[in-house]
């Protein structure tokens, strides 16, 4: 965690669910709107996936950041300035950064960044603001930048003058291809600070702005966005006020978006969270039915694994057959590449959601020694766990950040 932060983060804190309309409803299709503004999605395999690192960017004053694998991506086209980038779309945060000429890397040569963002802010640099995000995990993965606004387009969506970053300096793992991120979180998790000095960065200075998917659905008046990731790159999407108008999906069920608790007292919403009703899950030959509850967790597009407390994720790992090894060097479980993965489930909203089992098992990320492919599930200690792309592939997730602060679930029909 980069040193300007350490201080002011309050560590070991626990995320607690705010209290928020208990409600559950489901309803068809026609409860989203149909939009024209849709971007295609790439997915990208990093090159040296055990190398790299999820970065989840955390709020100032709840939990730190967490470090978790992430061997996959889904890059989006943005225009800014005239030119193209590539970007990783993450709701799990909310700044919209690029790598600037001259970046300093501080864990060369591994920040491998894509293409540089080419000359400055179009829209004029914000001179007493400054970017300033720590990520959490053993490589201290940080950036320091500068503020300002830039046009962007995405989804086929021009956004005037939208505040982003361009990064200077850091430590980073990059793929060669994104520039840098595509933040689809809300205003809470926005990093700029007053002032020039990061060392001295904390609540006293941050200033949270609106971010992309607030600016953007403010302007086309409906204020939803909805993803559909898939191992299928050419069925990815991430469309703007509503769902692609030839997406079929089942019934849609909803839920709230759940704040968080502040240190220094009240709540707010960070992350996309939510907390399911419950998880279960089994193997082929054995069809005793494990089951149990889940403590809250985010939805978050820039994580590939599901994240799950560590016995609910050891037992799903040792229903795979033959069971999963925990392999200390790759920090992850692996199995043989043709195991057969456990049926698993998760019900939000009254609705149970199947995994689909050819989202258990990850080829892309193999140990050399062994030959074995990583699982789609991973643990942690806490307090943040996570429903990763291996929840949402082969689902359409729904993100309403306007009065109802919701999220709304479908299965994706062929």
């Amino acid at each position: 965690m980069a040193k300007g932060l350490a201080n002011v983060v309050a560590v070991g804190l626990l995320l607690n669910l705010a209290l928020a309309r208990p409600y559950s409803d489901s309803g068809s299709e026609s409860d989203v709107p149909e939009t024209i503004h849709v971007a295609k999605l790439t997915r990208r395999i990093p090159p040296e996936p055990g190398n790299h690192m999820r970065r989840l960017a955390a709020p100032i004053g709840t939990a730190k950041a967490l470090p978790v694998s992430h061997p996959a991506e889904y890059l989006a086209e943005v225009r800014a300035g005239g030119y193209r980038y590539a970007l990783q779309i993450d709701t799990g945060s909310s700044d919209t950064w690029f790598v600037k000429d001259g970046f300093q890397c501080l864990l060369y040569p591994h920040c491998n960044l894509g293409p540089v963002f080419r000359g400055d802010f179009p829209g004029g640099q914000i001179e007493i603001e400054h970017l300033n995000i720590s990520y959490g995990g053993d490589l201290g993965a940080f950036l320091n930048g500068q503020m300002g606004y830039s046009d962007l387009t995405v989804a086929g969506v021009t956004i005037p003058k939208q505040q982003i970053a361009l990064a200077t300096l850091g430590a980073w793992t990059g793929d060669g291809i994104s520039s840098g991120i595509l933040g689809l979180g809300l205003p809470g998790l926005t990093g700029s600070f007053k002032g020039k000095t990061p060392a001295e960065d904390g609540l006293q200075n941050l200033v949270n702005y609106s971010p992309v998917v607030t600016t953007v659905t403010n302007q086309i008046g409906k204020h939803i966005f909805s993803l559909g990731l898939s191992r299928n790159e050419s069925e990815s999407f991430l469309a703007l006020g509503g769902v692609p108008q030839n997406i079929k999906v089942g019934n849609y069920t909803r839920v709230p978006i759940e704040k968080m608790a502040k240190s220094f007292g009240g709540s707010d919403y960070f992350y996309y969270a939510l907390t399911p009703e419950t998880i279960v899950w089994k193997n082929s030959t054995n069809q005793t039915e494990q089951k149990s509850r889940l403590p809250q967790v985010i939805v978050d597009s820039g994580t590939t694994l599901n994240v799950l407390p560590y016995d609910i994720a050891l037992s799903i790992n040792n229903h795979f057959e033959p069971p999963a090894t925990y392999l200390k060097s790759q920090g992850g479980w692996f199995v043989p590449c043709n195991a057969k993965p456990p049926r698993l489930g998760i019900q939000i909203g009254g609705q149970m959601f199947w995994t689909d089992p050819s989202s258990m098992i990850l080829p892309q990320v193999m140990d050399p020694d062994t030959g074995y492919c990583a699982t789609g599930i991973g643990s942690m200690d806490g307090p943040v766990f996570i429903l990763g792309d291996v929840f949402m592939q082969g689902l359409v997730a729904v993100f309403d950040v306007g009065q109802r602060m919701e999220m709304r679930f479908a299965k994706r029909l062929v």
